[in-house]
């Protein structure tokens, strides 16, 4: 890292308070190792404030620098919830926090303050990668479940990430980024950029206007987000054009997608596609399609088996099948484990896989498709029916902008299908049933239907299915 932040003094990191060059950088850097080494010992979980500013990117480097394990906190919950919540997973050794428009140390109840400034490093760090203890903990979304801590080494996450960049395109100037720091996806766009030494615009907010306004301003040629992000962009751009023809690249992930979607993305944005199926538990990326590849190959899945990464399906016995089943991969990126209680979990097969609960299938040119989330499959008396699948259908027809599909439970058929679909056409629901009958099979059409502006997201961005299944739960049991 220390070379690559020292490299020139040529823009590294944008926020909306300033920038800073590589040099500056990365004396703020050595600045941070400096003071934070008084509190940091290698094992220390450190939460960091979940502040998108460019430097909780270098407080978060200099953390894992010194051996300590970066927590980044949830920007929708308080101080005190968010220590609630993972309680019963891990302790909290200190906590480095914005206050008063200075950063902040707290250890042992007493605050000490960080100056943030450049400085000549008193003492080099180790520059060996650790393989086999933590340097990160994240907390899963929970979209679909249980919010777990996942535990990743340096060398799995940075390494990995690392091995990413050159996938988007290698000619471009200026990435824009908005993505929560608390989730995998963000935290892997902005530190990728750090230890690069590319310029990037780091964001705190989502809202689609002000990204189109920043990519305008500073030439920005690359994006990463989530689909109903991608989706918004053009939405805003169709309402208020800007010139935002220096955008050539994109990475989609995050959530699913169909070919017409990813289509039209880069066609409205001018911009060519990599897209990625992952998770925080493989440090990311488990299959991709850089952008480099035709695009006949990237719209159609989620591309093939990233390099270093092993990847089988087997079916509900644990047997190897083909072409289609439970996703499972092994690799250098998998992760140390679940934090449960201060110890590390890591459910892995008898033969080293991981079940990613995912079902998949490869076509006949070896690029892969995600079928659906196994724990998402609606049982509509005795048959098995994918969300996935019926929200690709309806998400064609004219009008539709976006949808959730979830089951619910019903007393006649076990699980009936629920579709929450956002539109700015349609407002009334007997008009958007009557498409939804010609679109579907008969036992796909859903039984309860909620017409609205927007759909629910966390803060990642992607659908809060656990909410809008709730949602339905509550409406059903009034119907």
């Amino acid at each position: 890292m220390k070379e690559k932040l020292a490299d020139n003094g040529k823009l590294l990191l944008i926020d909306k308070n300033g920038s800073y060059s590589r040099k500056e950088a990365y004396d703020i850097y050595s600045g941070l190792l400096n003071e934070l080494s008084q509190f940091i010992n290698k094992g220390d979980v450190c939460l960091i404030a979940p502040f998108v500013k460019k430097e909780t990117i270098i407080i978060v480097a200099a953390v894992v620098s010194l051996g300590g394990v970066v927590l980044v906190g949830n920007p929708q919950l308080s101080l005190d919830d968010y220590l609630n919540s993972i309680k019963d997973k891990t302790d909290v050794n200190l906590f480095i926090g914005f206050q008063d428009e200075k950063w902040v140390v707290t250890k042992d109840n007493k605050d000490y303050l960080l100056s943030l400034t450049p400085q000549k490093l008193i003492k080099e760090p180790s520059l060996i990668a650790g393989t086999d203890y933590p340097s990160f903990y994240i907390l899963t979304s929970g979209s679909t479940g249980k919010s777990t801590l996942v535990a990743l080494s340096e060398f799995s996450f940075i390494n990995h990430i690392i091995r990413e960049i050159d996938d988007i395109g290698q000619d471009h100037t200026c990435s824009y980024g908005c993505l929560p720091l608390n989730h995998i996806f963000g935290l892997a766009l902005y530190l990728q950029h750090l230890i690069a030494g590319r310029v990037v615009y780091i964001s705190d907010s989502r809202n689609p206007d002000l990204a189109l306004d920043m990519i305008e301003k500073y030439r920005c040629s690359a994006i990463g987000n989530v689909p109903t992000f991608f989706h918004m962009l053009i939405e805003a751009q169709h309402k208020k054009h800007r010139d935002i023809s220096s955008l050539k690249y994109g990475v989609l992930a995050g959530g699913g997608y169909t070919k017409e979607q990813f289509l039209n993305i880069e066609k409205e944005l001018g911009i060519s596609l990599c897209s990625s199926y992952g998770m925080t538990e493989a440090s990311t990326v488990i299959t991709n399609s850089p952008s480099a590849w035709p695009i006949e190959e990237r719209c159609i899945g989620v591309g093939k088996p990233f390099p270093g990464v092993e990847v089988i399906f087997k079916d509900d016995d644990g047997n190897v099948v083909p072409d289609e089943g439970e996703i499972c991969f092994k690799g250098y990126n998998l992760m140390l484990g679940y934090v449960e209680k201060g110890k590390l979990v890591l459910p892995i097969d008898n033969e080293g896989y991981f079940h990613t609960g995912d079902i998949g299938m490869r076509d006949d040119k070896g690029v892969y498709h995600i079928v659906d989330r196994k724990k998402n499959i609606i049982i509509r008396g005795g048959e098995n029916l994918s969300p996935y699948t019926i929200e690709k259908k309806i998400i064609l027809i004219n009008g539709i902008n976006d949808v959730v599909v979830v089951g619910v439970p019903d007393e006649k058929y076990g699980e009936v299908v629920a579709a929450y679909i956002a539109s700015d056409v349609y407002k009334n629901t007997e008009e958007v049933e009557e498409l939804l009958k010609k679109a579907l099979p008969k036992n796909e059409v859903p039984y309860i239907l909620i017409i609205d502006d927007n759909i629910p997201l966390l803060s990642n961005g992607k659908h809060d299915r656990m909410r809008i299944r709730n949602i339905f739960i509550s409406k059903n049991a009034h119907k």
